[in-house]
């Protein structure tokens, strides 16, 4: 009895490890969805559709960025890569999120939703695409909830005994662009974790 539950086990893990060999599962980082003849990619047009003048030129920075520092694919001259990235920003809005007992904003979201592609140069051929892709990001609005000893807070160039220098609306402008640039490195994080990584 004991012997034939040892061999049904054992068919049993041969089964589980051919399964999921067959449906592709594997750990993140160590396959790629994207052809092995795909080593270079070049960046087309990234359109604005939002009323924040330049978030385009920021995030083709954060996309250059991330594609440099992962060293799968190299960063080509525009029409010159074995792949062309692209895109477009679709919606861009900040929104208060947290109020005082006066009813005045005390925390705000910015939220941006975008359109994302990679094509094959040759042949236009689509690699991968993300639709209404939507990352949120908070940030505070005035110097009493800004939370100076978080880590998000320390990686800014913001002294904190220089807080009270500022006014409202200062401080809100500020931290809003380094919650800009907080939500377009995560966009591109997560547009190359999705573009590369085989499921």
């Amino acid at each position: 009895m004991r012997q034939w539950i040892h061999t049904a086990f054992g068919a049993f893990m041969i089964v589980c490890v051919a399964v999921l060999g067959g449906c592709g599962y594997g750990f993140a980082g160590s396959g790629s969805r994207l052809p092995a003849e795909i080593k270079t990619v070049s960046f087309g047009a990234v359109a604005n559709g939002t009323r924040e003048v330049g978030l385009e030129k920021l995030f083709l920075e954060a996309m250059e960025d991330e594609i440099s520092l992962r060293g799968r694919l190299e960063i080509a001259p525009s029409g010159q890569g074995d792949a062309v990235f692209a895109g477009r920003l679709v919606h861009y809005e900040t929104r208060p999120v947290a109020f005082n007992s006066r009813d005045e904003a005390l925390q705000y979201q910015a939220v941006l939703t975008l359109d994302l592609e990679l094509r094959r140069r040759s042949d236009s051929k689509l690699l991968w695409q993300t639709r209404n892709y939507r990352a949120v990001e908070d940030y505070s609005a005035v110097p009493g909830v800004v939370v100076t000893s978080s880590s998000r807070f320390q990686r800014q160039t913001l002294n904190p005994n220089d807080l009270g220098l500022f006014t409202d609306i200062q401080l809100s402008e500020g931290q809003r662009r380094e919650a800009n640039e907080r939500l377009l490195e995560e966009l591109a994080r997560e547009a190359y974790n999705q573009m590369m990584e085989d499921f």
